[in-house]
């Protein structure tokens, strides 16, 4: 935001004003002895230039009796009408005024007393003709105007033409309303509550849902303003003043546009060249992109009213222009500045300042020259983080001066425009730590020049008395580490173990100095690591140097440990082979050195213990093969030999074993001779257990048969014993006397 003067001009003369018509009021302290919650509704006719307003405002009385009641009316209201229950309440009218931007007032005599902690509702119209004037700025097919409601807890609804080129204020939404009425007089209905709410949530959908859908907590809550939010509606194509072109950025195009009343030509024409000349070069200055593929310009005359000269939304990528400020072209680069420097800087002095800094780098270079700020002609001494923050002082020129002055000296301390722009650049590159502090800006430019900054920032930005402590301890902390990074240096590792920069980071100076210490005992055994990779001549790997600036001090500790494991594997299996080692022992220590030399210490464990297990493997496999062969030749084959032998093949196991032998797999020749060696060796033991098995398995089927037929003789008691020469008689009628000898004489 650029300001003329930090003022509320625009508020308190409507207090002052109150304060005197208001019966029984004192003063400002005694304004609103009453709570309230209104909606206010504007019908703008565009095309006529003209509007009519309806209110509803609910009183409750918190203090003693009230005989009169406000209604906040706008400057040029006419038609004026306040009723109560249905009643037109006698009303006395003070108009407002178009500068300084003083709301009018309509007080209404009540109908009867409005006693202590008692309700009463109001309803008001009014209309107001076309009109220009340095507030209101309406004539036919274009109107810019402020919206008035009740102050807090208003609701301002705003009809405006649906096919006109309508423009509101960030804080003002579409409502998720719209009624039949204004749909068919081809309007769309706006909301517009606490509007600095709404605005610094634009990227925060659920909020803007809850608004839209007028939720009593998005009311407007400021109680120093009547003053709402602004709108620009133009239906009239003759009155709409639209410049627009792609701006060839480093790496892509931006479409650029400036909105503008035509009236106002000149001025948007001077504009717009400065804009197309300044925007690539601030993205250079910056050094990192612009994230939109977009940047709208917005010419506003109502903003001058709150002091801005601009206002910038880079979360949006848009901003607002006053005209006639006196350094509009200063005010243009100054708010295209804040789409690199805004939202994402924790503070105040951070983003004026970096706008102040993008101003004066990238104006030369347009021809233009910024006003001087001469901030030191104030005499103040107050921090740059105290802007706006704590401070007794509201002098615009005094913090913007000061402010981008900072990053000039900021620059020089750090070596120059180069290094600033690099540093600047990681604004771009870290957004995960958006919003940045003074502390990031501290941290990354002595990161980039190598420079102590603690006079520079205790000499502008924080306060003395409250930063000395901690910046003595960050002091400390960095110089530790900073033999730390150097004695690491020697040894080619670049960079600070991670759990050391996230506390660096944080500014939490307290666990450093026990990690440093841990970090040398690391840098100890590397050492170790070091001479003993020369002296077995296996040299370095890149696996401690990948390690060591990006992990943690315990898990780069872990990796020399493997280091150091991986050389005595390799080592111990050379002195165990010796100068003689087979060509495939010897192949597998090469493969072993090559992985250790890449940073896989697991793989050169492996590949080393394999080169001992492979002679090994040799030497018994060609043992293994003679002693099955020898079984083979002494194998006598017999029943139970014979039985033994089902499903298996030693003849075959045989002869893959010895071609696993002479294609020099030695170890599928040690597990193909065993395995023949096994099949000739116990295939009469294999013989009888099977036989066994399949004895068991008839006993216990010739049992099974036998309970199954006993089961179908049924009880011995099945039924009394037949007579001599009776026969198999079956008695239909006893179930129990039938038996499975019987079954073929049923009739």
């Amino acid at each position: 935001m650029s300001v003329r003067r930090w003022l509320v001009g625009i508020f308190l003369p409507v207090a002052a004003l109150a304060a005197g018509l208001l019966p029984g009021f004192a003063g400002a302290a005694d304004l609103f002895p009453f709570k309230s919650a209104s909606e206010t509704y504007f019908k703008l006719d565009v095309p006529n230039g003209t509007l009519s307003a309806s209110i509803n405002v609910a009183f409750l009385n918190g203090s003693g009796t009230l005989n009169s009641l406000p209604v906040w009316i706008l400057p040029a209201a006419t038609d004026v009408v306040i009723k109560q229950d249905g009643a037109v309440l006698e009303t006395k009218i003070t108009p407002g005024t178009e500068k300084p931007g003083i709301a009018g007032i309509a007080v209404a005599t009540l109908s009867k007393p409005l006693k202590p902690n008692l309700k009463t509702t109001l309803t008001a119209t009014y209309n107001v003709p076309s009109h220009t004037g340095s507030l209101l700025r309406m004539e036919a097919g274009a109107m810019e105007l402020p919206f008035m409601g009740q102050g807090q807890g208003s609701f301002v609804f705003v009809d405006v033409p649906r096919d006109g080129e309508n423009y509101f204020d960030p804080g003002c939404l579409v409502a998720a309303d719209q009624p039949k009425d204004v749909k068919d007089a081809g309007a769309e209905r706006w909301v517009c509550g606490d509007v600095p709410t709404i605005a610094l949530n634009a990227d925060d959908s659920s909020v803007l849902n809850r608004c839209a859908n007028l939720d009593d907590a998005c009311r407007q809550r400021s109680t120093i303003s009547v003053f709402s939010a602004f709108v620009q509606s133009i239906t009239d194509e003759s009155k709409r003043g639209l410049l627009e072109a792609d701006v060839q950025m480093k790496d892509s195009t931006v479409h650029m546009v400036l909105k503008y009343f035509k009236q106002d030509k000149t001025w948007a024409d001077k504009q717009w060249a400065i804009a197309q000349a300044a925007f690539p070069k601030l993205e250079a200055t910056f050094g990192y992109a612009y994230p939109f593929k977009t940047v709208t310009m917005l010419q506003s005359h109502h903003i001058e009213i709150a002091g801005a000269a601009g206002i910038a939304f880079p979360s949006l990528g848009e901003v607002l222009l006053a005209t006639g400020t006196g350094f509009d072209e200063e005010v243009t680069i100054h708010e295209l500045a804040h789409q690199w420097a805004g939202f994402n800087l924790e503070a105040p002095w951070l983003w004026e300042g970096l706008a102040e800094y993008g101003i004066r780098t990238v104006a030369p270079q347009v021809a233009v020259t910024p006003r001087p700020r001469n901030w030191q002609r104030f005499g103040f001494k107050d921090a740059l983080i105290n802007m706006y923050n704590g401070s007794a002082v509201f002098e615009p020129d005094y913090w913007y001066g000061k402010a981008g002055d900072f990053w000039f000296a900021f620059q020089a301390a750090i070596g120059g425009p180069d290094n600033m722009r690099t540093v600047l650049s990681y604004m771009g590159s870290e957004k995960d730590r958006w919003p940045l502090d003074a502390r990031w800006f501290m941290d990354r430019g002595e990161g980039q020049s190598g420079a102590n900054l603690d006079k520079l920032f205790t000499d502008w930005v924080f306060n003395q008395d409250t930063s000395a402590g901690l910046l003595a301890q960050r002091r400390a902390a960095h110089d530790l580490v900073k033999t730390l990074t150097d004695r690491a240096a020697t040894m080619g590792l670049s960079g600070v173990p991670s759990d050391i920069y996230d506390n660096l980071e944080a500014w939490v100076f307290e666990p450093v100095a026990g990690q440093a210490q841990r970090a040398n005992q690391v840098l100890d055994s590397y050492a170790g690591v070091v001479k003993l990779g020369e002296e077995s001549s296996l040299g370095q790997s890149t696996a401690v140097s990948q390690s060591w600036g990006k992990k943690t001090i315990a898990q780069t500790g872990g990796v020399v440990e493997d280091q150091r494991q991986a050389i005595q594997a390799i080592v111990g299996a050379r002195k165990q082979l010796g100068d003689q080692a087979p060509d495939f022992a010897a192949k597998k220590l090469t493969e072993a050195a090559t992985a250790y030399a890449s940073g896989d210490f697991s793989g050169a464990k492996r590949l080393a213990a394999d080169s001992l297990t492979a002679v090994f493997n040799e030497g018994a496999s060609a043992k293994m093969i003679e002693l099955a062969k020898a079984k083979q030749s002494s194998f006598k084959v017999g029943f139970l030999s014979r039985v033994g032998l089902f499903f298996k093949d030693p003849d075959g196991d045989l002869q893959k074993a010895e071609s696993a032998y002479a294609s020099g797999d030695s170890a599928g020749a040690l597990k193909y001779a065993r395995a023949a060696y096994d099949g000739w060796d116990g295939a009469g033991g294999r013989g009888i257990q099977r036989l066994a098995i399949l004895a068991g398995i008839m006993c216990a089927l010739s049992v099974s048969v036998w309970l199954l037929l006993k089961k179908l003789d049924g009880p011995s008691s099945a039924g009394p014993m037949k007579r001599a020469g009776q026969g198999h008689y079956l008695d239909p009628a006893d179930e129990r006397a039938r038996s499975w000898r019987d079954w073929e004489n049923t009739p």
